[in-house]
């Protein structure tokens, strides 16, 4: 009974380190929504950005984002939720993932790249949109690609 019990622990730790050392930049958009649904999607752009250091969190660049991204979810209702759609690392040190944000009216799009640095994850590129019907609806044709 010991010899299963030893094995039993064994295989629980493996598992759970294999799980922390999960390293690919998931933290950083698990963080982006945790401030998106708590303080507001302002405070969740100026995090996403603050992760790389090549971009100025005063800049035009920020403020255009967060002004265009107000405009859009402004008249969408009450924030529901978000759901991965998909995530692709494109290699060891890059990512892009894809959610949808679910509002009262309709869900957008959100797409993160994420490039890993050399000292890091980093959000490299963030962009929403609402114009996906056409390109889900071409997924559902029998023959596409998934």
């Amino acid at each position: 009974m010991k010899k299963y019990a030893f094995t039993f622990l064994f295989i629980l730790f493996t598992s759970f380190a294999f799980a922390q050392a999960k390293d690919d930049g998931q933290e950083l958009i698990t963080r982006f929504f945790d401030l998106y649904k708590g303080k507001g999607y302002e405070y969740a752009l100026k995090y996403a950005f603050e992760t790389n250091k090549w971009i100025t969190t005063q800049g035009d660049e920020m403020l255009t984002v967060g002004l265009n991204l107000g405009k859009k979810i402004q008249p969408l209702g009450e924030y529901l939720g978000n759901e991965e759609l998909k995530s692709k690392s494109v290699s060891s040190r890059f990512r892009i993932v894809s959610y949808f944000v679910y509002y009262q009216r309709e869900p957008i799009r959100f797409t993160f790249e994420l490039y890993k640095n050399g000292s890091g994850w980093e959000i490299w590129d963030f962009q929403f949109d609402s114009d996906f019907d056409a390109e889900i609806a071409e997924s559902m044709k029998f023959g596409g690609s998934n």
